[in-house]
């Protein structure tokens, strides 16, 4: 299904319409029922094209489909009517197929979004807190680079050297209960 989403897909499953429709209607009937929606969003966006359009309407994919309006759940019945609506529109492939592969145009949007976003954010650094590209140079750009560098950890500011190796930290409770550290 997620193939068929992109025009590429879509102009590989019209090369051989046939054989794709004929898949397709098969697994309508497969036993497997959650496959059914996957079933019905390739149905759907591949008969966006007119030549497989064409090719459905001539193996009576309308008839087939009809088939399964009746055994199906609500759900199922649904996206079949909306198949059968594709199938039967005689729309033409437009922008459609020119705009699908492209890439997000809309950076500004994102940006847009990005600063509305952070607008409302609650946590705001406390007079002479380090913060932002401050905090990342001074507290953590030794550890980037391994310069070596002893950093602050909490406020109890337990420093590491370099030449020793990281322990983990000991649950307390695990003295208890007779693990070894």
């Amino acid at each position: 299904m997620n193939l068929c989403l992109r025009s590429a897909g879509k102009n590989m499953c019209a090369k051989a319409a046939g054989l794709v429709l004929k898949v397709l209607s098969d697994l309508l009937g497969h036993e497997n029922h959650e496959i059914q929606p996957y079933v019905n969003g390739a149905l759907y966006s591949i008969l966006s094209i007119p030549a497989i359009r064409e090719e459905a309407r001539a193996m009576g994919m309308e008839d087939i489909l009809r088939c399964f309006l009746r055994e199906g759940s609500a759900e199922t019945a649904r996206q079949i009517e909306f198949i059968i609506k594709q199938l039967n529109s005689e729309e033409l492939l437009d922008a459609v197929l020119e705009s699908d592969d492209d890439e997000d145009e809309d950076d500004e949007d994102h940006d847009s979004m990005e600063a509305d976003l952070d607008k409302d954010e609650l946590i705001q650094p406390q007079l002479g807190e380090l913060s932002g590209e401050k905090l990342l140079t001074t507290e953590y750009l030794g550890i980037m680079t391994n310069t070596g560098k002893t950093r602050r950890k909490g406020p109890a500011s337990v420093q590491w050297s370099g030449a020793e190796p990281l322990r983990r930290p000991v649950t307390p409770g695990g003295h208890r209960n007779g693990y070894p550290v």
